[in-house]
C-alpha cells in the first residue's frame, strides 16, 4: 500500500512539472477573417468527401510542419506550405478544429463557421523562439569564380568559392552578383521565418575569344598592356583591343581588333627579323669577350646582335679595355669584328722589413734587397704574394693586390722564435719529416734517427716507410734549451687477437695493400693502416670487424673476438635450452671457454663455536665445466689463527641460465697448523678431512664469478681437539674470483 501511494506522488509530480513546463508555450489562435476580396478560391475544384468544394484556411506561422490539425471525423483534403502560412483545404462542415505544437499546449475545441468555395485567415502563435527570431540565414551559389556580391547595395564582397553565406534579417533584400566576363546579375528576395533561403545565381556570358596565331615560339603576348600565354584562346570583354607580340631580335608585331561577344576572332603575326650574326675574334686567347655588358666567352665567338646600338668590349685583368667604336648594327652589315692585342697595366710596389738580412721572395722568386728593403716600380697589376723568411724566426706570407699607376706599400717585422734541442729515434728503415711551422713546409730530416733543434711548443713529426704509402704522425712539445729527452717513436704496432674458443681459429687481416693471416693468441708486428679482421673456425660464424692501428696513442692492442656457433642469432638466450639439447656446449662457448682467477677469496662462518673463517686461492683454473684449485688455503680466526689448512679441490659446474648455475665440488683438508705452527701440539696425528659440497654460481660467465656453498667434511684422520674446538663437519660461506682473464 505505501508503495504504490509513493509511485502515484512520483507520477503526479512529474505531471505536474510537465504542465508548468508547457504553460510557457501555448498555442493561440486569432479570430478567423473571412477574405472576400481573396480569390485565389474562385475556381478551386478540390472537394470534400461528399463532392462539395473546400474552404481554404491561411494559417500564418512560421513554425511549418510542426504544426498539426484535427477536424473530428473530418479530414484535410489538403495542405501546402506557403512562405510562412499554411493553407488547409477543409470540409466546410468542420465546426471545432484541434491545433497542437510540440513542446505546447495544444488549442482544443478551436471553434469556426466555414462556407464552401470561400477563403479564411488566421494567426496562429505559441510562444516559440522560432516565432520571433529576427534572422535567418542566406546562402548563394555562382559557379564563376572569384566574383563580387552585394546586399543590400553594401560594399562587395570577394568570393573565391562557389558558395556565399550570410545571416539578414527577416524581410525583403537586394543582391547584385557582378563577375568579369559576364553581365552582372540583380534581383530581389524576401527573407522568411520558417527556412534558410537558397538561390543558385546563373550568369550571362559576356565575352569574345582570340585566338593568336605566330611562326615563333617563347614570344611575349599582351592585350591591352596586359601580359597572357601564347598558347591557347584569350577570353576578353566586347570591344576593340590592342594586340601585341614581341621577341627578341624581332621586328614588334601590333594590331587593333574588335572582339564580339560569343566569337572568336584569329590573329596571324609572321615576325620579321631584325639581328644579324657578327664574329668576334680577339687576338690573345686570354680576352674575355663581353657584348652589352655580358659576358660572351674566349676566343673566336659568333654573336646575333639585333638591329640597334650595341657595345663590344675586350677584357682582362690587369689590361686596358679595348671597346668598338662604331654603333651601326643592322641587316646589311655582317662583319668580322678583331680585337686587337691589349696594352699591359702597371703600378709600384715598396716593402720594408726587419731584420734587415731576411731573404723575400716575391711571387716564389727571390729578389734581392737594399739595406731592409725591396721596390719595383713597374708591377704588373694585379693579385700578387709575398714571403720573408729568416732562421730562427716565424716565415711571414702575405698576398697583396697592385692597382694601375698605385703604389702599394707595406712594413713587416719577423717575429723571433727560440728552439730547443731534441733527439728523435724510431726503426732503421723508417724515414722522419718535421713540419717547420716556421716556414710552413715539411721537410725530410733522416731515416731511424735525428738529433737538431725544433722551435718551441707543439711540434708535428711523421714517420713513413720506405716508397711513402704508410705514414702516421706524432705530435711532440719543445721546450727552450737542452733539457728535452730523447723520444723513441715507434712505427710499427703489436697486435694480439684472442678468441673465446679455446681452439686457435684463422685470423686474417686485410688493409688498402692487402691481405695476410697471423696466429691467434700470440702478438704480432703490424703498420700502422687500418684493418678488416677475419676470424674463422669450422662450426661457428664468421668474425668480421674493422680495427684502426694508424694512430700513435695505439702501440699495442690486444682485440678479443667472440665466436657464435652455426645457427645461432643474436637474440639467442644463452641460458634457455636450445632445440638440440647442447646446453653446456652453447654456454661455454658463448661465456667463454676457460678463465684464470688470480686471487680466488671468500669467507665462511662456524655455527658451533662462531668462528670466522678465511679462505683464498692463488691460481685457480677452469675450462668449460672442469675446474681446479691446486693452491687453495684456509685459516680460522678467532682472535689468533687457531687453524691454517691447506684445501685443494675439483669442481664440475652446471650451467642453469646465462651467468648462473650451481657447481658441485671435492677435494681434502690437510691442517698445516699441526705440524707447522703449533709447536706444542699434543694430537697423535696431523688432522685431515674429506671435503665435499655444492655451491651456487653468479655471474658465471662474467670477469668476477661469486659462489655461495654449503659443504661437508669427513675426519679422515687425526684427533679433533676438545668439544668446545671441534672441528665442525657442516658449514656455510662464500667465495669470489677476482682479476680474471678469459
Amino acid at each position: 500500500m505505501q508503495n504504490g501511494l509513493s509511485k502515484y506522488v512520483l507520477i503526479s509530480g512529474l505531471l505536474l512539472i510537465a504542465n508548468i513546463a508547457m504553460a510557457e508555450y501555448k498555442v493561440k489562435v486569432t479570430p478567423l477573417v473571412h477574405e472576400v476580396k481573396d480569390l485565389s478560391q474562385s475556381t478551386s475544384k478540390i472537394l470534400d468527401q461528399n463532392g462539395e468544394r473546400c474552404a481554404l484556411i491561411k494559417f500564418e506561422t512560421p513554425l511549418g510542419d510542426e504544426i498539426k490539425f484535427s477536424f473530428g471525423s473530418l479530414q484535410i483534403e489538403r495542405k501546402e506550405l506557403k512562405d510562412d502560412e499554411i493553407w488547409v483545404w477543409v470540409s466546410a462542415d468542420v465546426k471545432k478544429i484541434t491545433i497542437k505544437c510540440a513542446g505546447c499546449t495544444q488549442l482544443k475545441d478551436y471553434r469556426v463557421a466555414l462556407k464552401p468555395g470561400n477563403v479564411y485567415s488566421a494567426k496562429i502563435t505559441t510562444g516559440l523562439p522560432q516565432e520571433t527570431s529576427a534572422y535567418q540565414n542566406v546562402n548563394f551559389y555562382c559557379e564563376h569564380v572569384p566574383y563580387y556580391i552585394s546586399i543590400d547595395g553594401g560594399l562587395p564582397v570577394a568570393c573565391s568559392e562557389p558558395r556565399f553565406v550570410d545571416t539578414l534579417t527577416i524581410g525583403k533584400h537586394d543582391v547584385l552578383v557582378q563577375t568579369r566576363l559576364y553581365k552582372a546579375y540583380s534581383a530581389q528576395f524576401r527573407v522568411l521565418r520558417s527556412r534558410a533561403y537558397n538561390d543558385t545565381v546563373q550568369l550571362e556570358p559576356n565575352f569574345g575569344e582570340i585566338l593568336v596565331n605566330t611562326s615563333q615560339p617563347e614570344c611575349i603576348l599582351r592585350v591591352d598592356e596586359e601580359e597572357y600565354p601564347i598558347s591557347g584562346s584569350i577570353r576578353i570583354e566586347p570591344g576593340y583591343h590592342n594586340v601585341t607580340i614581341v621577341k627578341d631580335r624581332y621586328e614588334r608585331f601590333e594590331r587593333t581588333v574588335e572582339v564580339k561577344v560569343g566569337e572568336k576572332t584569329e590573329v596571324v603575326a609572321n615576325l620579321v627579323p631584325a639581328f644579324a650574326l657578327f664574329v668576334i675574334q680577339p687576338t690573345e686567347e686570354e680576352t674575355e669577350i663581353w657584348v652589352d655588358n655580358k659576358y660572351r666567352g674566349h676566343n673566336i665567338r659568333e654573336v646575333e646582335l639585333s638591329w640597334g646600338e650595341h657595345t663590344i668590349e675586350g677584357r682582362r685583368e690587369g689590361y686596358d679595355t679595348w671597346e668598338y667604336s662604331q654603333h651601326d648594327f643592322n641587316a646589311k652589315s655582317p662583319r668580322t669584328i678583331r680585337i686587337p692585342k691589349l696594352n699591359r697595366q702597371y703600378g709600384s710596389v715598396r716593402f720594408s722589413f726587419y731584420p734587415i738580412d731576411a731573404n723575400i721572395f716575391v711571387d716564389g722568386v727571390e729578389v734581392s734587397t737594399t739595406n731592409g728593403s725591396y721596390s719595383d716600380m713597374h708591377m704588373p697589376t694585379g693579385p700578387h704574394f709575398v714571403q720573408i723568411r729568416k732562421t730562427d724566426h716565424r716565415a711571414v706570407r702575405d698576398s697583396f693586390y697592385v692597382q694601375a699607376g698605385k703604389q702599394f706599400i707595406r712594413d713587416y717585422q719577423l717575429e723571433h722564435v727560440p728552439k730547443g734541442t731534441i733527439s728523435l729515434t724510431t726503426e732503421d728503415t723508417i724515414g722522419i719529416f718535421i713540419w717547420n711551422e716556421i716556414n710552413n713546409e715539411q721537410s725530410w730530416v733522416g731515416r731511424g734517427s735525428y738529433t737538431g733543434k725544433l722551435p718551441v711548443g707543439r711540434n708535428k713529426i711523421t714517420l713513413e716507410n720506405h716508397d711513402g704509402s704508410i705514414s702516421c704522425d706524432y705530435y711532440i712539445f719543445i721546450n727552450e734549451g737542452t733539457d728535452n729527452p730523447s723520444e723513441k717513436l715507434a712505427f710499427t704496432r703489436k697486435l694480439m687477437v684472442r678468441s673465446n674458443l679455446f681452439g686457435r681459429p684463422e685470423v686474417r687481416l686485410q688493409s688498402d695493400r692487402g691481405s695476410f693471416e697471423i696466429k691467434a693468441n700470440k702478438k704480432v708486428k703490424v703498420t700502422p693502416q687500418k684493418y678488416a679482421i677475419y676470424v674463422t673456425k669450422n662450426g661457428y660464424q664468421p668474425y668480421i670487424d674493422s680495427i684502426d692501428m694508424s694512430s700513435p696513442h695505439v702501440k699495442k692492442l690486444v682485440y678479443h673476438a667472440n665466436l657464435r656457433r652455426e645457427g645461432d642469432s643474436l637474440s639467442t638466450q644463452h641460458g634457455s635450452k636450445p632445440s638440440d639439447g647442447k646446453l653446456l656446449s652453447r654456454y661455454y662457448d658463448n661465456a667463454g671457454t676457460w678463465f684464470i682467477g688470480v686471487v680466488d677469496f671468500g669467507y665462511t662462518f662456524s655455527f658451533v663455536d662462531t668462528a670466522h673463517i678465511i679462505h683464498f686461492g692463488v691460481l685457480p683454473f677452469r675450462y668449460k665445466m672442469l675446474g681446479v684449485a691446486p693452491l687453495d688455503f684456509e685459516a680460522k680466526v678467532m682472535g689468533k689463527i687457531d687453524d691454517f689448512c691447506y684445501t685443494p679441490k675439483i669442481s664440475l659446474v652446471l650451467p642453469v641460465a646465462e651467468g648462473f648455475g650451481f657447481t658441485l665440488y671435492g677435494g681434502v683438508s690437510v691442517n698445516l697448523f699441526d705440524a707447522f705452527i703449533d709447536k706444542n701440539n699434543t694430537y697423535e696425528k696431523t688432522r685431515v678431512h674429506v671435503i665435499g659440497g655444492i655451491s651456487m654460481l653468479i655471474n658465471g660467465s662474467g670477469k668476477a664469478p661469486v659462489n655461495f656453498f654449503g659443504e661437508y667434511r669427513w675426519p679422515l684422520q687425526g684427533e679433533d681437539p676438545p668439544t668446545e674446538h671441534r672441528e665442525q663437519l657442516f658449514r656455510v660461506g662464500m667465495n669470489i674470483a677476482l682479476g680474471v682473464d678469459r
